[in-house]
């Protein structure tokens, strides 16, 4: 009997500490997490695995986290979107909406617990697909 594959989320963050503590936090929840230090490095993983969510930073060195999120609509246009930021900005905001199809937008500090649950919503929602590589 096969049992279905657990979705792939990326998180994508320039700083490790959050990465690994989120990582670690969501060990036992029902995706995978996939990890990136950046926007570019996001890039690459979303070309060589098929990724149903992505939940990224907004404010990173090089491509920003709104940027990323614009370049994923266009690419991945199934790929569900969470943007996380530490200095909300209304254009950067309006950019992730707008331009980039946010599914929802978190300001940190934010507990694992509920972004998970975001993510876990994200997952139920009827255009999630696989990407292609």
């Amino acid at each position: 009997m096969n049992t279905p594959a657990k979705p792939t989320v990326l998180l994508v963050d320039d700083e490790p500490n959050l990465l690994h503590s989120l990582a670690r936090e969501w060990r036992k929840q029902p995706f995978v997490t996939l990890t990136a230090r950046s926007a570019e490095e996001a890039v690459a993983v979303l070309k060589a695995h098929a990724v149903q969510l992505v939940v990224t930073d907004e404010c990173m060195v090089g491509m920003r986290g709104s940027e990323l999120v614009t370049w994923i609509a266009e690419h991945y246009p199934n790929v569900i979107r969470i943007v996380l930021t530490g200095q909300p900005s209304i254009p950067a905001m309006q950019t992730a909406i707008n331009h980039g199809g946010v599914f929802r937008y978190f300001t940190k500090p934010t507990s694992a617990e509920a972004l998970a649950t975001a993510i876990l919503e994200g997952l139920q929602l009827p255009s999630t697909s696989t990407s292609t590589c």
